[in-house]
């Protein structure tokens, strides 16, 4: 009996210091909140989509004040610089995508995924648009910039298309700019006329813009020429 009487005092011992444990444990961690963590890397100006957020426990006291708490709250944003995978939300860490001026309309075309700077290209870059044309009645075929300094609204995820002559597919990666009328009716036609389109993309900052049209027919002696 004393030993049965021992263990009873034993186990509620126990217990007593268990729960007094969880008690101060819980006493200094405070109450809990929930915050946003990024389920995987982001680059900047990469739309951010409720599947790439997942939704964590912390201590209230321990989350930072800005952090968002719901996914709804980063809905239509874009990441404003390059985030690591487990990156706790903040406000600030999102921001609109590229707005689209007044006189201006959103274009999206598909180019060739290669020609697309190679994965490189991000919403709010600039490029410039360089076509092949085939020349006709003794011209010389040439390369041209046909639009230059255009703002890139959003990249698409590159997709397996057909040729038009339907002999080999490629990777095609859906672009949307933001075009003026003239730069929209020039890129329309290259988009169905040209050989071969490809995006040139423009450092930071390059606002550089070509005094006439920027055309080169390889002639040997004119290297580059602007005419």
């Amino acid at each position: 009996m004393f030993l049965v009487a021992m263990t009873g005092v034993l186990a509620v011992a126990v217990f007593a210091v268990v729960l007094y444990y969880v008690r101060s444990v819980g006493s200094q961690v405070g109450p809990m909140t929930t915050v946003l963590q990024l389920s995987h890397a982001v680059d900047a100006q990469e739309p951010v989509e409720p599947e790439m957020l997942e939704e964590v426990r912390v201590p209230e006291r321990w989350a930072p004040a800005s952090a968002l708490q719901s996914p709804e709250d980063a809905e239509g944003l874009v990441a404003a610089a390059a985030y690591a995978k487990g990156s706790v939300v903040q406000a600030g860490m999102l921001v609109e995508r590229p707005i689209v001026r007044p006189g201006f309309r959103e274009v999206a075309v598909v180019v060739d995924a290669e020609a697309g700077v190679a994965g490189k290209l991000r919403p709010g870059n600039r490029v410039d648009v360089i076509a092949t044309m085939r020349g006709g009645d003794g011209a010389r075929n040439h390369s041209r910039v046909w639009v230059s300094n255009v703002l890139v609204v959003e990249v698409g995820i590159p997709q397996q298309v057909a040729d038009p002559d339907d002999i080999a597919p490629s990777r095609g990666l859906p672009v949307t700019f933001a075009l003026s009328t003239e730069d929209a009716l020039a890129l329309a036609y290259v988009e169905s006329f040209s050989e071969k389109m490809r995006l040139a993309l423009r450092g930071v900052g390059d606002k550089q813009t070509p005094k006439g049209p920027q055309i080169y027919d390889g002639t040997p002696a004119q290297p580059g020429k602007v005419g």
